[in-house]
């Protein structure tokens, strides 16, 4: 890998990092957990994010003639970024459900194109193939559109079941596409996400919504949502 592509690379895990530590903050305030320095991490992390992806788009410059998809997805990173800062900005600490919905779906998609692009950066020659990549995605949007509903509304009973059968869906889809089309780590990582997360939605459940156990499975769901990016765009 080149030298600029490396440093975008950094650039880019230091960016999915920040907005990780943002979703889940967010999820910890929305769900009134009251853990100390909550919404310190949040703010913090927020405005830390902003600069890691002004440094991207920085490395995205300097990198832009060597793949024209990299430079895609770094600019739709960068609109990503601009559009929560203004929800953000304009919805201020207690947001109505919309601002929260384009908070919380906004960061989620922040969080996997962030991730797809230091996939494609990372591209495995084998390749996952157009139909599968598109079908995974197009599922993983469906799902989150249902969890978001169900955060945001009062977890709104109407999306429950099929959000449940969705997930089963999807943890046997990404778990065959981690065991057997993803190498090294990032396919175990990616097959073992797709069994937790499912069971930690329904842990949550189980448990009628405890905070914690509905924390556990909001990072389970964006360490899912990460890792899956993070292989279709190894694989794409």
């Amino acid at each position: 890998m080149p030298p600029p592509e490396r440093q975008l690379r950094s650039s880019a895990v230091l960016a999915l990092g920040l907005v990780l530590a943002v979703v889940v903050a967010a999820a910890g305030i929305r769900l009134e957990i009251g853990l100390p320095g909550v919404r310190v991490v949040h703010r913090g992390a927020a405005s830390l994010e902003v600069i890691a992806v002004l440094w991207l788009g920085w490395m995205t410059w300097r990198a832009r003639a060597d793949r024209l998809a990299v430079f895609r997805a770094a600019l739709l990173v960068i609109g990503l970024s601009a559009f929560l800062s203004v929800v953000g900005i304009a919805a201020g600490q207690n947001p109505p459900p919309a601002g929260a919905a384009a908070n919380l779906l906004g960061g989620l998609a922040l969080a996997a194109v962030l991730a797809w692009l230091i996939g494609r950066l990372d591209r495995d020659a084998g390749g996952l193939g157009l139909a599968l990549t598109a079908l995974a995605g197009v599922l993983l949007a469906i799902q989150l559109a249902l969890g978001a509903r169900l955060a945001i509304m009062e977890r709104y009973v109407a999306a429950l079941p099929a959000h449940g059968l969705l997930a089963m869906a999807l943890a046997g889809l990404l778990g065959w596409i981690g065991l057997a089309r993803v190498r090294g780590a990032a396919g175990k990582a990616l097959f073992a996400l797709a069994l937790v997360a499912p069971v930690a939605g329904f842990t949550a459940l189980h448990y009628e919504y405890s905070a914690l156990a509905a924390l556990a499975h909001a990072l389970a769901a964006v360490l899912l949502l990460t890792a899956a990016a993070f292989a279709l765009g190894r694989g794409a």
